[in-house]
């Protein structure tokens, strides 16, 4: 919410800007009509900025892998992965504590989303509680008159002839003498801007204006929106009028000149506005090539904007690393090149098969690559001769031919350009990775697998089909944790701690027992908001959104206060976007819990903690 502001103050901003500094001679060369809907085109970009994605990382999760023994019959590298977001919840509420305790404060997106909604409810209310005071006040005397579907009245409370209402709209006129010819040059002045629908338009440019209330070039093309609609109602009146007809309709412009309302379309105007208005009136030329400058004035609004809000908010890409993301394929340094190929393709006694995560960018996802997952793949290499029933497909990486396999659950995606790219990045990062430890060559090592052996997809998990990994402790309760992303719904019962905390240093020297380290962490750790209360039918959520470079990973402990004991405790959790559950044992509902956390470094880590009704996972393994 916050960078859509930004980006599209600036873009807003700098295209209205360049046609408010060229206002006199663009309405003066090209006309009126034309200057007023390029002025929407450019306000329109304070709500549609002109402006491509650049995909942009955000922390998110790690995973550890293990090898299976020779005797596992479908061997799989095994992960522990979860998720959480780093999207700002907008139904967020923070817990505090004192310092000592962790103090704990709403985030920076938080306080200025904050600061924004109020300035923006401020300015809503101040416009049109006196836009209804004042149409409440102007149209409540009887019609005099009748223009197409218009009511025309009079009333005290203008001073010039103006149209108020969005449904139903009335031309009010001025409680004054007026003259048969000024008269009907005000409705039709007013007839018009009801047919070109300003008072809609007005309102638009109002909403925006609320919207970016923190950036003054709003205000200014709030302005320049009444001033274009002028222009545009003023041209279609006087295109065909003489010289002196021109002149008697900019004699009644100047006599109704007063103030009114913003979202009243009317013939007020300060001196600066009816001075360009009367130039443009007397001296209208409409010159040629109107069709050739506006278009390229599009282009230019729409390369100003693309430039302008690329440049602020597109990230540079990342080149690839083993810590941004770079897969490689495992080498035991202690064997030689041929029984790491022998190994690989799966020919002796162990088959390495790698389950991963990736995010849009075919990037393996971990604590030093903290993005959300665009899928959860399953892959291996295999021997050529070893996949009849897989679709094969050949693809040329770095001038090498690559031979691709996809099983049968996977082959929805052969052609999918997230797993075309993952390949891509694993071949290019395989041939360039060089061991900082040993020294061996893996080059050829890949090269040898890309000659003899397929690359396998044998599955491809989507978002919305992530689960949970649970299991059940000898007190029936049950824990889990999965990788969760915006499909996941948060049906909260109970909110409990919602914000950044600043987490101790666990001084364990990481040569402790468990129960040590747990009897450290529940000692040094700081509580994340109030004790709290897990009723029958509830599962406690702990989401970890977002950790940092210096603290990738934390500790936490759930501890029964009823019992005084330690129910839960997770070591070096460094997965941001993960969310951990906890649903009770039969003895342990209704007893009173907190939630005391600690990092490997003392920084800040934004948790989100709350219960929710007992999902279908979890009750499946209760029964």
């Amino acid at each position: 919410m916050i960078k859509w502001l930004l980006m599209t103050s600036l873009t807003g901003s700098v295209a209205s800007l360049l046609f408010i500094l060229l206002r006199t001679k663009l309405a003066s060369k090209y006309g009126g009509r034309w200057y007023y809907y390029a002025s929407l085109m450019a306000l329109s970009l304070f709500i549609l900025p002109l402006h491509f994605d650049v995909s942009i990382n955000q922390p998110l999760f790690s995973f550890y892998e293990k090898q299976l023994q020779p005797d596992s019959t479908s061997a799989v590298i095994e992960m522990t992965a979860a998720i959480g977001t780093s999207m700002l919840d907008q139904t967020a509420s923070a817990s505090t504590t004192s310092d000592n305790q962790g103090f704990s404060i709403l985030s920076v997106d938080q306080w200025i989303l904050g600061i924004w909604m109020v300035g923006c409810l401020a300015m809503l209310y101040r416009y049109f509680f006196a836009y209804f005071r004042f149409k409440k006040q102007a149209i409540k005397s009887s019609p005099i008159d009748r223009v197409g579907d218009l009511k025309v009245v009079v009333s005290d409370y203008v001073h010039s002839p103006m149209l108020i209402g969005f449904f139903k709209p009335t031309i009010v006129m001025p409680n004054g003498n007026i003259n048969a010819e000024d008269y009907k040059l005000a409705l039709q002045h007013e007839w018009i801007h009801y047919k070109q629908r300003d008072a809609w338009i007005k309102l638009m440019a109002v909403l925006v204006n609320c919207l970016h209330w923190f950036n003054p070039v709003s205000y200014l093309a709030l302005a320049n929106i009444s001033e274009a609609c002028e222009y545009a109602v003023d041209e279609q009146i006087t295109k065909s009028l003489k010289t002196a007809e021109k002149k008697r309709y900019s004699e009644m412009i100047l006599h109704f000149a007063s103030s009114s309302p913003v979202l009243n379309s009317n013939l007020a105007q300060s001196n600066k506005q009816l001075y360009r208005r009367f130039s443009l009136i007397m001296k209208r030329n409409t010159g040629s090539g109107k069709t050739v400058i506006g278009i390229l004035l599009v282009v230019l609004i729409a390369t100003v904007s693309v430039f302008s809000s690329s440049v602020v908010f597109a990230e540079k890409s990342k080149s690839l690393t083993e810590y941004s993301g770079g897969i490689v394929t495992s080498y035991d340094a202690f064997k030689t090149l041929e029984e790491n190929v022998e190994v690989t393709l799966g020919t002796k006694l162990t088959h390495i098969v790698t389950k991963l995560y990736i995010n849009a960018d075919g990037r393996k996802i971990d604590y030093f690559n903290r993005t959300e997952p665009y899928y959860q793949i399953v892959q291996y290499w295999q021997e050529k001769e070893s996949g009849a029933n897989m679709i094969n497909k050949t693809m040329s990486i770095e001038g090498h031919t690559i031979t691709v396999a996809f099983s049968e659950h996977a082959k929805d995606y052969i052609d999918d350009k997230v797993i075309k790219q993952m390949i891509v990045n694993q071949i290019t990062f395989d041939l360039d990775y060089q061991d900082p430890k040993y020294k061996y060559n893996h080059q050829a090592f890949i090269k040898e697998l890309m000659k003899r052996g397929v690359y396998v997809i044998e599955e491809v998990t989507t978002p919305k089909q992530f689960t949970y990994y649970l299991s059940q402790k000898t007190s029936g309760a049950i824990v889990g944790h999965k990788m969760y992303t915006s499909y996941d719904k948060k049906l909260k019962i109970t909110d409990i701690f919602n914000g950044k905390a600043k987490l101790p240093k666990t001084n364990d020297n990481g040569e402790i027992s468990i129960t040590s380290w747990e009897e450290s962490l529940k000692n040094q750790g700081v509580q994340l908001g109030a004790a709290f209360v897990i009723k029958s039918g509830e599962t406690l959520a702990i989401d970890i959104k977002e950790l940092t470079d210096k603290m990738p990973k934390i500790n936490y402990a759930i501890i029964d206060e009823t019992t005084d004991k330690i129910v839960e405790s997770m070591p070096n959790a460094h997965f941001t976007w993960s969310r951990h559950i906890f649903t009770p044992g039969k003895n342990e509902v209704n007893h009173t819990f907190k939630v005391v956390a600690s990092g490997m470094e003392q920084d800040y880590a934004e948790v989100e903690i709350y219960t929710y009704q007992t999902g279908k996972e979890e009750v499946s393994i209760i029964n």
